[in-house]
């Protein structure tokens, strides 16, 4: 009972914008967590590296950590979940080209598993995946980023479980860098409730103008890409609006030989 006490008066909080948590905090204390992950199979291609998470927590005990990745297209629909038992200090390769996917980007989630798990439990911390994303155009030089949020935790009945936060508010997000360096960009967004959620998407000149003003829809486990040609380098600002407390996009710059990408 305390636990859903607890989970109320953390929800009133955040929707009513009082001392608000950008994350919430998954039930169980078992529970694995992972970010929201973004993949490519285009002319750009994504690498991931597992490792086995129990061996940097606690080297000192040897275990092998088990591991389920969760894939899901651009439209939400679940591709497929791919199983790995780790040894002790062990480290693997994945590229999304060679797994037959039927999606030309979308989202995955990585939650660990191991037996020994005492002191994560003990310092009140959760097993979390926060891995690097490569990508890249020729497969030998690649741009890594972390993933997007602490998004999500894996449930006893192994659903996934958002941890995302939001309000009756609408909020505003400032991508903390400028465009007007490139030639194109995407922002990335993913959904990981099992609610829809409004975005709304403004750029401004360097007079602060509004050049564009998008508004959409993601619905449940989406990933939407909006792209933005900025040819004559007109667009300087991005502004983001959504109820979600922290709706910060994974961020595409493009320019004539070379691409980079990284968190606003």
């Amino acid at each position: 009972m305390k636990i859903y006490i607890k989970k109320l008066y953390y929800f009133l909080r955040n929707f009513l914008k009082i001392k608000p948590l950008i994350y919430n905090f998954p039930i169980n204390k078992y529970a694995s967590v992972s970010d929201a992950f973004y993949f490519r199979n285009d002319y750009i291609k994504t690498i991931f590296f597992l490792s086995n998470i129990a061996s940097h927590t606690n080297p000192k005990i040897k275990q092998n950590d088990f591991v389920k990745i969760y894939i899901f297209s651009n439209k939400g629909e679940f591709l497929k979940i791919l199983n790995f038992t780790l040894k002790p200090f062990e480290t693997k390769k994945i590229l999304f080209a060679e797994l037959n996917l039927k999606a030309n980007y979308g989202s995955f989630y990585v939650f660990h598993n191991f037996n020994q798990n005492e002191l994560l439990i003990k310092n009140n911390s959760f097993v979390t995946e926060r891995g690097y994303v490569g990508f890249s155009e020729n497969s030998i030089f690649w741009n890594f980023v972390h993933g997007n949020h602490n998004s999500a935790y894996l449930s006893k009945k192994n659903k996934i479980k958002s941890l995302m936060t939001k309000s009756f508010f609408i909020n505003e997000y400032f991508p903390q860098l400028t465009f007007n360096d490139c030639d194109k960009f995407d922002l990335i967004f993913t959904n990981s409730e099992n609610k829809k959620i409004n975005y709304r998407i403004q750029t401004y000149d360097l007079e602060n103008n509004i050049i564009n003003d998008l508004n959409f829809k993601l619905n449940s486990f989406n990933t939407i890409k909006a792209s933005f040609t900025n040819n004559h380098k007109k667009i300087k600002f991005v502004k983001i609006f959504s109820k979600m407390y922290f709706p910060r996009p994974v961020i595409f710059k493009y320019y004539s030989k070379y691409f980079d990408v990284l968190h606003g």
